[in-house]
This record gives C-alpha cells, structure tokens and sequence, in this order.
C-alpha cells in the first residue's frame, strides 16, 4: 500500500464545511474583535456596579441569555442593542474605533537626528527641529506627507 493510498483510507469521506467555517471566521475576525472589546467593558463595568447579567437583562428587556452572548464576545450587536447598552451602562461604545484610533496616534514617535520625538496629533503643520539641526513637517494626522532631514 503506497503512502497516497494510505492517507486516502484515513481521510473522511464525507463532505465538510471546515473550509467554509473558517473563510468564513476570517471574514469575521474584525466584528470578533470589536465584539469582544465591548464585552470586555460591559464585564468590567457590570463589575464596577456590581450588577449580575440578569440585572442587566432586566434593565433592557432582554433574555439572560442574550446577555450571555454578548459578554461572550461573539454576538454581532445592532446599533439598537449597543446604544441600549451604552445608555444604561453609561460606558462608550459606538466610540471605540475612535478610542482605537486615539491611542495609536498617541503612540506614534518620530526620530529626527538621532533623538526621538514624540508626534501629537494635531492636524497642523508642526517644525520640530532637534539639535542637528533637522526638521520635520507634519501636515497630516494619518500621515506624513513631507519628511525633510537638512545636512
């Protein structure tokens, strides 16, 4: 018996959608994450006021079990279901691709001659000159659009 045929005899006949599942799960994977980022503060805010799931459930007329799958980070949440939660837990969450956006901005740094400076998020040009004389233009938040190095 060759190796091929081997394998063949391991391998299911029947047909599966693992492929499908996990195509499937990648083009998924951003809603995943912002899901999870909201049951993440819905937990720990639950925590902070020492609520259960079903106190929660109760203030928004809903099932324990929808509140279940939305702590569990894979329900796809309405706009309606976010702005209910939001409201009642008073927590930002329609915000948290502006929160996202924030803190990478925050976290962006230059390097100019050597020394490294911190970049602000301001949409105005900024001259930031360092003791080698170098000079960097920012003219745009999401980008820089003019790095200049004087020798």
């Amino acid at each position: 018996m060759t190796n091929k045929e081997k394998f063949l005899a391991l391998v299911s006949k029947e047909q599966t959608d693992t492929l499908e599942r996990n195509r499937e799960r990648i083009r998924n994977r951003a809603m995943l994450r912002e899901s999870q980022k909201i049951a993440l503060k819905v937990l720990l805010k639950l925590d902070e006021l020492g609520w259960k799931q079903t106190d929660l459930a109760r203030e928004m007329g809903v099932s324990a079990q929808q509140i279940n799958k939305i702590v569990s980070g894979k329900e796809n949440l309405t706009i309606e279901t976010q702005i209910k939660i939001q409201t009642i837990l008073n927590i930002p969450i329609l915000a948290s691709y502006y929160e996202t956006k924030m803190k990478q901005a925050e976290s962006i740094q230059v390097i100019v001659a050597g020394d490294v400076v911190k970049y602000e998020p301001v949409v105005a040009s900024t001259d930031i000159n360092s003791k080698a004389g170098s000079g960097c233009i920012i003219v745009d938040y999401n980008k820089f659009t003019e790095f200049k190095k004087a020798i």
